[in-house]
């Protein structure tokens, strides 16, 4: 008795096929992806402080107060320094940013000049 010789089943082919339609087309247009953004004010404390070691590392390279300022208020406004110390010693007391407190604690100060020199809040 002599067997045929076997063959691949189309209905798998045909079946990854239609899968890989349905979902392309419930992924692009029946449930697209929707992004939007979140401001630093929304952020958790953890991640505000991690926000202000950044801000303070951008002023360390390019040296433009003006936009740390605007930056930091996009996160709280009016700008209250003494939080942003109390968060300076946070990130003093972390082990992953203590390199950075030096920079974040410069920036606070030349925050509070920049401030106290223009009248900001």
């Amino acid at each position: 008795m002599r067997r045929k010789p076997r063959q691949a089943p189309l209905y798998l082919l045909t079946g990854l096929i239609i899968g890989l339609g349905l979902g392309l087309l419930f992924g692009y247009r029946i449930f697209p992806v929707q992004f939007f953004d979140i401001t630093p004010v929304s952020l958790h404390k953890d991640f505000q402080e991690d926000y202000l070691v950044m801000v303070g590392l951008a002023y360390h390279a390019d040296n433009d107060i003006g936009r740390g300022y605007s930056r930091i208020s996009e996160m709280m406004s009016p700008i209250d320094i003494d939080r942003l110390r109390t968060m300076s010693l946070n990130i003093d007391n972390s082990a992953d940013s203590k390199s950075d407190y030096e920079l974040t604690r410069a920036f606070i100060n030349d925050l509070q000049n920049y401030m106290s020199e223009t009248g900001r809040r």
